[in-house]
């Protein structure tokens, strides 16, 4: 909408910036759905499945994954680890004791994830090894040694 303005005999047009107006409602959106996808919600067709944090660090000769996973145990997470990749899953069995009353917030739900984790470098899977220490999971897979090449010296005749 534009407002015109008549004064002495000059006109002048000010105009509503609509799209800076509109922000605070599209950050709020914005993170109503950021909340929505970071929880642990039931997966429907994907959307709020969720996935444990994790750091890849690189430690020179080998990569360190921290992996977050809060109320898992070892018993209940399956690592695989490939050349480039590493794909961790679990799952937790939702435990429900309704006969201390009704819920009246529950924010704690339980199912399966799985995460695919790609290695920027070839890993040695064989000697892959995890530790897992209240609630974080400590993967450590020793890189595969790349050979450096060598400096050829050019012979004459």
């Amino acid at each position: 909408m534009s407002t015109i303005i008549k004064g002495d005999d000059t006109m002048s047009l000010m105009r509503r910036d609509y799209w800076r107006e509109m922000n605070p409602v599209r950050e709020t959106i914005n993170s109503f759905f950021d909340d929505l996808l970071t929880r642990r919600l039931p997966a429907i067709s994907g959307l709020g499945e969720w996935k444990p944090s994790i750091d890849l660090i690189d430690n020179g000769a080998e990569y360190m994954i921290m992996a977050d996973l809060p109320g898992y145990t070892p018993e209940n997470v399956q690592i695989t680890v490939q050349e480039n990749t590493v794909l961790l899953r679990g799952k937790i069995q939702e435990e429900r004791d309704t006969t201390q009353g009704d819920f009246q917030v529950q924010e704690r739900s339980f199912g399966t994830f799985s995460r695919s984790i790609p290695l920027p470098a070839q890993i040695k899977p064989e000697e892959a090894t995890a530790k897992f220490k209240h609630g974080v999971l400590e993967i450590t897979l020793p890189k595969v040694e790349v050979p450096k090449g060598r400096i050829l010296d050019i012979e004459t005749e």
